[in-house]
């Protein structure tokens, strides 16, 4: 049997999700990314930019965890590694998304959680983040009673998030700009989703990229309103692992 609570309904356990952006699939970087996933001691870990399927299978045996791959339209793939068995798996790879959402199911005490994975369109992409976020809502509208968690480098700004100091010869540009309108970001809030960083850490930036010298928040874990209940902490990894391994800063989330 499975373990239940007081009112007969699966037990909640404790479970921690991880967010890493690799870069164009992380060679040359593998045992730098495994490090960096290694210490925090994640139940499931979203990569991005997933280019390489092999780097994905050799992170998946280092650190003996199941390996979802999710082709993208272009060569931005997604993955999904899970320490838990993971029940099912499904590539949403539409039109409309400049690379692809990845889902996949496992259980957390008894109970099936769901996880999507997403790399939302860069100025390279005929798409905007704004444009793809609506699409990605629609999948997971079909969840919204469920409890599920959306991860991924996003390449968008919080409205009212601050940007830092861009290094010497980089302009601001896009939602960087003041005044810009950040509609992608905000239709995920008011969809009623939980940003787990902003949650934890009102004041503080939770800038993720560039690694070595960040100044953008582009990387998020957001929580359906019954997973956000379970929120515990979330942070950005910082240090020179994490420096070292892509030019994305990792970021996790704990739920109790």
């Amino acid at each position: 049997m499975r373990a239940t609570d007081r009112a007969g309904s699966p037990k909640r356990t404790a479970f921690k999700v991880f967010g890493h952006n690799i870069r164009e699939g992380g060679n040359g970087r593998l045992a730098d990314i495994a490090d960096a996933i290694r210490a925090q001691h994640p139940d499931a870990v979203a990569l991005l930019e997933a280019m390489s399927p092999s780097n994905a299978e050799r992170l998946a045996r280092e650190l003996r965890m199941e390996l979802a791959f999710g082709e993208a339209n272009n060569a931005v793939h997604v993955a999904w590694l899970s320490r838990l068995p993971i029940r099912r798996a499904k590539n949403h790879r539409l039109a409309d998304l400049s690379k692809t959402l990845l889902e996949v199911e496992v259980l957390r005490g008894g109970a099936p959680l769901r996880l999507f994975a997403t790399h939302l369109a860069s100025r390279h992409d005929a798409q905007s983040p704004a444009e793809e976020v609506p699409v990605i809502l629609g999948v997971l509208n079909r969840n919204s009673d469920e409890p599920h968690l959306l991860l991924g480098d996003f390449n968008a700004l919080r409205p009212g998030d601050p940007v830092g100091t861009p290094p010497r010869g980089v302009e601001k540009r896009g939602e960087a700009r003041e005044g810009v309108p950040r509609r992608a970001i905000r239709q995920i809030l008011d969809a009623g989703y939980t940003d787990c960083y902003r949650t934890m850490h009102p004041r503080e930036p939770g800038y993720t990229y560039p690694s070595s010298s960040p100044w953008l928040r582009l990387d998020y874990v957001f929580a359906s309103p019954r997973m956000a209940d379970d929120l515990r902490a979330c942070d950005v990894v910082i240090g020179e692992t994490a420096e070292r391994a892509s030019d994305h800063l990792p970021i996790w989330a704990e739920f109790g």
